[in-house]
Formats: structure tokens, sequence, C-alpha cells
């Protein structure tokens, strides 16, 4: 059975510099959620995440991952629209690319492939 392909807009979440970025790469949804540290700000999130979901007309959501916490448990069991997690600049070098985009590749399409 395959599932229907449908276009939507990107919606992009996270800090100022975060959300600037992919502004200027050409998203126009995107909402600013600053004191990301900690878990603050987790009801402006929770706002923001509502908000995607009763628009209807976003099909990729991209997160900041220090977000990725508070996201996860709002998370709708349906995988419309399609929730991605990227690093911000300031985090980027923390972390093992090869092994986050390889984990992205198994998640979303169910197979595994060497980045």
């Amino acid at each position: 059975m395959s599932s229907p392909v449908s276009k939507g807009k990107i919606a992009v979440v996270g800090d100022e510099v975060f959300v600037t970025g992919f502004r200027l790469g050409g998203a126009k949804v995107s909402y600013i959620v600053e004191n990301l540290g900690n878990g603050g700000n987790a009801e402006k999130v929770k706002q923001v995440m509502t908000s995607i979901y009763e628009r209807g007309d976003v099909g990729v959501v991209i997160v900041q991952d220090r977000l990725k916490d508070v996201v996860e448990s709002l998370k709708r069991t349906t995988m419309y629209p399609l929730i991605v997690y990227m690093p911000s600049g300031r985090t980027a070098h923390e972390m093992d690319v090869k092994e986050y985009y390889s984990s992205l590749i198994r998640t979303y399409l169910g197979i595994s492939l060497e980045v």
C-alpha cells in the first residue's frame, strides 16, 4: 500500500539564530522560541506545535535539536507533518554527524544506508 504524497510548507522552530538561518534559505513559516536551555519555555513550544498541527498546510517541521525532548512529548501519532531535528551551528560540532544522519534515514525511510 502506498502512502499519498502531498506538498506542504516547511516550518522552522528554534532560537533566533537558528530560525534566521532557515529564513535566509527561504523558509516562510517560522517560530522563535528563546530560553531553550534546561527545559525552559516548554509552554511556548507546546503552543507553537499546537499551532503548526492546526494549520494543516505544513508538511515538514525543522526543530532545533535542543527542543527534541519537549517536542517528542507533544508529537502526535501520525507521520504528518514530518518532524526533523537539526543541530544549531553552535552545537553541530558536539555531535557525530555521520551517525545522526544515518539515524534519520533509518527512522524515516526504514532502511540503513552508509552516509
